[in-house]
């Protein structure tokens, strides 16, 4: 076999893309960016450009598709206490507002919108899990720091008030997001857990019956990538600490 290794984005999406490219305009872009109040970081920014709305359709099914969907946490917490604030406005009239003691949201709307950094910060939310759960963005003080490729956060919690930082990096965080997409709808590999040990990439490699070079192999944030040029098949390798999985993809799967 012959393989390479530690793929970029660019060679990712001509793998998994059936179509021509077709990026969003630069003016659809600024919409969006008015609409937030922050413009994007330039990494986030050069991939919409380049790929737009059917490159992300065809490889990610976590990020949004549309960008009228891109808004801030904050935007979303606003519709939340909207709907929230009939029973809020109740519990306070009836002496009840103690079952909403531990409810941040319930904290939120008491208080100015200045001051809901001391409950959760804002973030800029560009797409979402399959099953409506876990929200990814970036901390929208970068972007007004004008950081041109900041972190990137997940929610917690099924909510939007905790997040944790995920990825460094624009790049290493779109693989990852590309492959948990092709896990989804296409792969096939093996899944190792084992809380008290782990083995080698090349051991896992092994468990498929494939040799790979583990000196070339990289794990970029949570996530290796290597193509097999003869059979036309990627293989994404994750590490999740105390999991591990690896999965192949083929690309007779895109045709």
């Amino acid at each position: 076999m012959a393989f390479n290794y530690n793929l970029t984005l660019h060679e990712l999406m001509d793998f998994f893309c059936t179509q021509d490219y077709e990026g969003f305009t630069e003016q659809e872009i600024q919409t969006v960016e008015r609409r937030i109040g922050v413009k994007l970081p330039a990494a986030y920014r050069d991939f919409l450009l380049k790929y737009g709305e059917k490159g992300i359709y065809d490889a990610f099914n976590n990020l949004f598709h549309s960008l009228k969907d891109i808004m801030t946490s904050y935007q979303i917490i606003d519709e939340i206490l909207e709907n929230l604030a009939g029973d809020f406005e109740k519990s306070i009239k009836n002496g009840k507002q103690e079952e909403y003691a531990d409810n941040p949201y319930f904290s939120l709307w008491q208080m100015p919108k200045e001051d809901w950094h001391t409950i959760t910060q804002n973030y800029v939310l560009i797409g979402c899990d399959r099953e409506g759960i876990c929200y990814e963005g970036y901390l929208l003080e970068d972007l007004l720091e004008g950081n041109p490729d900041p972190p990137l956060y997940l929610s917690c919690d099924d909510d939007f008030i905790e997040y944790k930082k995920w990825s460094d990096s624009t790049e290493p965080f779109l693989i990852e997001m590309m492959g948990e997409t092709a896990f989804d709808e296409h792969a096939y590999g093996v899944d190792y857990y084992d809380p008290k040990t782990r083995i080698s990439i090349k051991e896992i490699f092994a468990h498929i019956k494939v040799d790979i070079d583990d000196k070339q192999f990289k794990v970029n944030g949570h996530v290796g990538t290597c193509f097999d040029t003869v059979h036309e098949k990627v293989y994404f390798y994750f590490d999740y600490d105390n999991f591990q999985r690896l999965f192949g993809v083929c690309k007779d799967d895109f045709l």
